[in-house]
């Protein structure tokens, strides 16, 4: 019993060092587009009830004790970051709920679904390839409502890509709110491809890969479908900024800190008091 507030402090301040750990990524993506931040649950190790005994010799329930806590598991907060206008054409932010699908870049046309194949992001900072082809920063494809990728030429079936087949992105690209790509020029004007947003029904279930780029968490369902219910939009020419926040995160650490060295402080009373109570036990066994 008597080194049951050192255990109790111990796993108090491994999960101090936890929190720590996750505050930090945080801070370090704050000007990270699309990043999402990361929270951690609490949870009470050995939890039970405390009985107190009287003088009738039976027993009364006075609460419950724990012997410390500990990280439990980590989320993501999916709230909603700043849009930031860019002036990029390219670029597309989401306001809502939604993601984009994405496809690596070394798989072929010809390849058989599979998930695997696929991740989904909101960071909406695209390019185009020599072909034309919609790709995302690091070089994967943005696929359509049809699970092909997109290629803005004025006709996309066509390989050529000719002077009568391109077109000029500052002046005729337009991508509307629900996703749809389109060509406005006063001597040319169509739609072209959709471009597919993606949800999870259970956002719990998806863990982050790396650059805000998520999969659902293996072996488990997070309920992916294909959005058209009109609880997003598409901003055209705009980013997602990060939604963590500097001062919240700042202030997090600060407290995470206090934390720490108020249970340093009291980790080491306790060791004093035990180490009095053997000093005693010496003595009193000579």
């Amino acid at each position: 019993m008597i080194t049951r507030g050192i255990s109790s402090l111990a796993k108090g301040m491994q999960a101090m060092i936890d929190l720590e750990d996750i505050t930090a990524h945080n801070l370090a993506n704050v000007t990270t587009t699309g990043f999402k931040r990361t929270n951690v649950t609490f949870q009470d190790i050995m939890q039970g009830n405390v009985l107190t005994k009287n003088e009738k010799g039976t027993y009364k329930d006075v609460g419950s004790l724990s012997i410390g806590a500990r990280a439990d598991r980590t989320y993501i907060d999916f709230s909603q970051g700043g849009l930031q206008e860019s002036g990029n054409k390219l670029d597309v932010a989401f306001q809502g709920d939604g993601f984009f699908k994405i496809r690596f870049q070394d798989v072929k046309d010809d390849a058989p679904y599979d998930e695997k194949n696929y991740y989904y992001q909101r960071t909406g900072q695209f390019a185009l390839t020599d072909e034309n082809y919609l790709i995302n920063k690091e070089g994967d494809y943005v696929m359509d409502t049809r699970n092909k990728r997109i290629r803005i030429t004025r006709d996309p079936d066509t390989d050529d890509i000719n002077e009568m087949n391109r077109l000029e992105i500052a002046k005729d690209l337009v991508i509307g709110e629900n996703g749809q790509i389109s060509l406005c020029n006063p001597n040319f004007t169509a739609n072209l491809q959709k471009i597919q947003i993606c949800d999870f029904k259970d956002k719990t279930k998806i863990s982050s890969i790396g650059q805000a780029k998520y999969l659902p968490i293996y072996g488990q369902d997070a309920g992916l479908y294909t959005k058209n219910d009109g609880t997003y939009s598409l901003q055209q020419g705009f980013v997602e900024m990060s939604n963590a926040n500097t001062i919240k995160e700042m202030l997090n650490s600060i407290n995470v800190s206090r934390g720490y060295e108020t249970m340093s402080t009291m980790l080491k009373r306790e060791s004093d008091t035990v180490q009095h109570a053997i000093s005693l036990g010496n003595i009193s066994n000579k």
